[in-house]
């Protein structure tokens, strides 16, 4: 494969997504291969139906690489938030006298401040600037070049689960893969949908997906608060399946129908079509899907909260996902749930312009970037030569 392709996978909360792909012009990407697989998802941490994990994963590689017609020798698997952890670090060089700061100051803090390889639980998969601060007092994302007595440094590392790698690279070994790498996937999808403007003031994103829900506070290139839940639209498909006696297939047209703009009458309904006529009152399919928006809410509010960094009072929710962003009216009942703006965000990607695609090509951003790097933020994690 060529150098310039990278290979990313995303475990969703529902399937599984591998691109194959190069940087394109104009901030897009050059999509060489394809492939979303459905499994069981994952679900409180766990990872469901575990001894189908290799058939499907080897599967959605193998088409990917038949789609692109190349052999991957690079990937990225993206770790969701439910399988990782954040950890911010304060750190601080005296050196005497002025300095002028390179690339090799930087790293001796990011040495200082990562003590995390005894951790017998987390490996560390990311690691990026919150911010750094000269002996002046100025705060500043890149140091490099600048002249300070004393460099101090807040920095952020994006920890994953021992065993979920451990699972992910056992699932992946009757492909002998050469080279696998871990990317922080709310880092990933932060650094790529929210400009750097916008997190120089402190930014908030919401991954809302099928079954679970991530919620990241970022400033500067570096998540400083990153929380989890097992909630997201699936639960709102199986609400709708089980109190309107509906089979699954059928509550997920429903869902895909709710209106949450305007509360509907009582005399309207809802028809589907499928091996027979379904009719459902429109009222209780509102009631149904604004319980489970409320409870999603409630869960933000408390991930937020749950944050010791002073957040600014009218900062944003960015929203995206798959799991309610294409709700209509979502946005808007989470605007007045939240008592903050709200607005959903998705890649400006020619024909991938979906909130749901956001992860995977999230990942693929970071994944190209880091892999041009010469001074890598990634930790290897598993290398064959």
């Amino acid at each position: 494969m060529s150098r310039k392709n990278i290979a990313v996978m995303d475990f969703g909360s529902s399937h599984i997504t591998v691109l194959i792909g190069e940087r394109g012009v104009n901030g897009t990407f050059d999509v060489r291969g394809y492939a979303e697989m459905p499994y069981a998802g994952y679900l409180n941490g766990e990872i469901l139906e575990p001894e189908k994990l290799s058939e499907v994963l080897c599967l959605a590689i193998k088409t990917a690489q038949n789609n692109a017609r190349v052999k991957i020798s690079h990937l990225y698997v993206g770790v969701p938030g439910e399988f990782s952890v954040n950890e911010v670090k304060s750190v601080s060089k005296d050196y005497g006298k002025q300095k002028k700061i390179t690339s090799r100051e930087v790293d001796e803090l990011f040495l200082m401040a990562d003590d995390f390889a005894s951790s017998p639980t987390h490996i560390v998969i990311n690691r990026s600037p919150v911010c750094f601060e000269l002996d002046n007092g100025d705060r500043v994302i890149d140091p490099k070049g600048e002249s300070t007595t004393i460099l101090s440094a807040t920095l952020s590392f994006m920890l994953a689960e021992r065993t979920f790698v451990g699972a992910i690279l056992q699932a992946l070994e009757p492909l002998n893969l050469p080279y696998v790498d871990f990317l922080s996937e709310p880092l990933a999808e932060c650094m790529y949908l929210i400009s750097p403007e916008e997190r120089d003031n402190s930014a908030i994103l919401v991954d809302c997906g099928y079954l679970s829900t991530s919620v990241s506070i970022v400033v500067g290139d570096g998540i400083v608060c990153m929380r989890s839940f097992s909630l997201g639209g699936g639960h709102i498909v199986a609400d709708i399946c089980e109190m309107l006696n509906v089979p699954f297939g059928v509550a997920q047209e429903i869902k895909q129908r709710a209106l949450l703009a305007g509360k509907p009458s009582e005399t309207e309904e809802i028809v589907i079509n499928a091996d027979k006529k379904y009719t459902v009152s429109a009222l209780g399919v509102y009631e149904i899907v604004d319980r489970k928006i409320r409870q999603i809410a409630k869960m933000i509010v408390k991930s937020l909260n749950s944050s010791t960094y002073e957040k600014p009072e009218k900062i944003r929710i960015n929203l995206t996902g798959g799991g309610i962003s294409y709700i209509k009216g979502a946005r808007e009942r989470l605007f007045e749930l939240l008592g903050k703006d709200v607005t959903i965000r998705e890649p400006k990607i020619p024909l991938m312009n979906e909130p749901n695609k956001s992860a995977v090509l999230g990942l693929l951003d970071l994944a190209l970037r880091q892999n041009q790097s010469n001074n890598s933020l990634l930790y290897k994690i598993f290398s064959k030569k």
